[in-house]
């Protein structure tokens, strides 16, 4: 009994400290956006948002076959194809209102995707 109250209290440990070092990432990039005051004044609805803005505002996508080397024009350049450590904020990717915009990431094969603001609301509000 005593092994397997020390085993569930090292479980909930590791899970908490994962979820804490997570929230931290978040909260590193959201802070590329907002001040510390800013985001403690932001209400729980807000802030849910916005996480999901960090997360799900762009895609990484294979370039279209066939089209050439100038199918996507703009390039960018990513420290990391991971998509929790990319931060649209810092990058400067700002949705338009309903359109996409498309980058070339250097050096690879692939590109984001920005989505437009009317995908990333509906999107939220269907998760």
């Amino acid at each position: 009994m005593y092994k397997s109250v020390l085993l569930f209290l090292a479980a909930a440990l590791v899970l908490t400290m994962s979820s804490v070092s997570a929230q931290d990432k978040v909260g590193n990039r959201l802070l590329s956006k907002f001040s510390k005051k800013e985001l403690k004044a932001l209400d729980a609805e807000s802030l849910d948002y916005w996480t999901f803005y960090l997360e799900n505002s762009f895609e990484i996508a294979e370039l279209p076959k066939g089209k050439g080397n100038n199918a996507v024009e703009q390039t960018i350049s990513l420290k990391s194809m991971d998509m929790k450590d990319i931060n649209v904020f810092k990058l400067g990717l700002e949705p338009h209102e309903y359109a996409r915009d498309y980058f070339r990431i250097e050096g690879t094969d692939k590109m984001i995707i920005v989505l437009p603001h009317t995908e990333i609301d509906k999107n939220f509000k269907g998760q």
